[in-house]
């Protein structure tokens, strides 16, 4: 996949640069005045304010030219975190991608913004971490590969899958007819963790969850909760529905004990890494959500509630109809998100930064309307 008139790092997964440096991307005045309106105080002020939006990169996505246009496109369109994975290539990624949206707000004589940037670790298996793994030499020639069709991100060719395009979504998974494709699982370090930490510019944590890994999430925070306590400033924990859900919650918010030293943030993951971005999808995030905020009332738990898995363009009117409009602190956005900026980059820069500010907008904008 190639795109033409493109600048350096504003290309889809697969598309390959020619190695020049990277130039400056011209934006509208108009859409970069728009973004920057919809940018809040500091992204604290955005949660309080029940404003706040995050940009999932995937926990596995690995596309680091990919992962910089999305930086720069939703900093300029005004989000409050960049959610990445916990790798120094991709985290580098993210800073570049902030710092060249500063550059473009700076041509525009606007002021400069930084986003959280937030990295994801997980306490056990989990299916935001894995990469699809198949071997192509078993494969039929006669086979229709449906594996490939069905790739959002082009990952998926004669020679394989491609570890650095794919981030996990398990779509070839379930359309395999010989069932050749596997998922490649892995565990992130504590130590490679607090090394990241170390040495970059990191502001946030989230730890991936699963209802039977209480022992496991217990473990990681021992290992590095004292170290993420004394350096950054929030920590998120995402975790699915579950029939224990209230115990859950509770004993994971006691084990976390972080006082006034960071900010947490429940993420309500509705439809973990289902590869499915429909409208439909949402509803099952908004519903956890509604259950989330009444736990956390009855049982004075102390963070924020920010809906994820399966949010989409449907997201915020399920969110009125179901009066969290304003009770959730807000929302991340993330295969949807990838998808409409892909979409959006076939066209132009200005299109890609119009489509993330629409998905943005209908959280942000009251900003502009107080």
């Amino acid at each position: 996949m190639g795109l033409t008139g493109f600048c350096f790092g504003i290309s889809p997964p697969g598309f390959r640069n020619s190695g020049h440096p990277k130039a400056v991307c011209h934006y509208s005045s108009a859409l970069v005045e728009k973004g920057a309106g919809l940018v809040s105080a500091s992204p604290r002020d955005a949660l309080l304010e029940g404003r706040w939006v995050k940009l999932i990169c995937g926990a596995s996505m690995d596309d680091v030219p990919f992962v910089e246009t999305l930086s720069e496109l939703y900093t300029l369109a005004g989000v409050d975190c960049i959610d990445c994975a916990a790798d120094p290539a991709v985290v580098g990624a993210v800073l570049a991608g902030i710092e060249s949206a500063n550059g473009v707000r700076a041509a525009h004589k606007l002021a400069p913004t930084r986003p959280f940037v937030m990295v994801s670790v997980n306490d056990g298996e989990d299916p935001h971490f894995r990469k699809a793994v198949f071997d192509p030499l078993k494969c039929p020639s006669d086979c229709p590969r449906p594996c490939e069709r069905v790739c959002p991100t082009n990952a998926i060719s004669t020679m394989g899958v491609s570890e650095r395009l794919c981030y996990g979504c398990g779509r070839c998974l379930r359309t395999c007819p010989l069932g050749l494709i596997i998922a490649d699982t892995y565990v992130r370090s504590p130590e490679d963790m607090i090394e990241l930490l170390r040495n970059y510019p990191i502001d946030a944590i989230e730890i991936h969850t699963l209802p039977s890994h209480m022992d496991e999430f217990t473990a990681l925070w021992s290992s590095i909760g004292s170290w993420v306590l004394e350096e950054l400033k929030l920590v998120a924990v995402s975790f699915p529905d579950s029939d224990h859900l209230e115990e859950e919650i509770q004993v994971r918010s006691e084990v976390l004990n972080v006082g006034d030293q960071a900010d947490v943030v429940w993420q309500t993951d509705g439809q973990p890494m289902s590869g499915d971005v429909g409208r439909g999808m949402a509803a099952k995030s908004v519903r956890l959500a509604k259950k989330v905020l009444q736990l956390g009332e009855s049982l004075s738990i102390p963070g924020f509630v920010q809906l994820a898995g399966g949010t989409n363009d449907a997201t915020v009117e399920l969110m009125q109809k179901n009066a969290i409009y304003g009770k959730a602190a807000g929302v991340a956005f993330g295969g949807f998100a990838r998808k409409v900026t892909l979409n959006a980059l076939q066209i132009s820069p200005d299109h890609a930064l119009e489509s993330a500010i629409g998905l943005l907008e209908p959280i942000k904008a009251p900003l502009n309307g107080d």
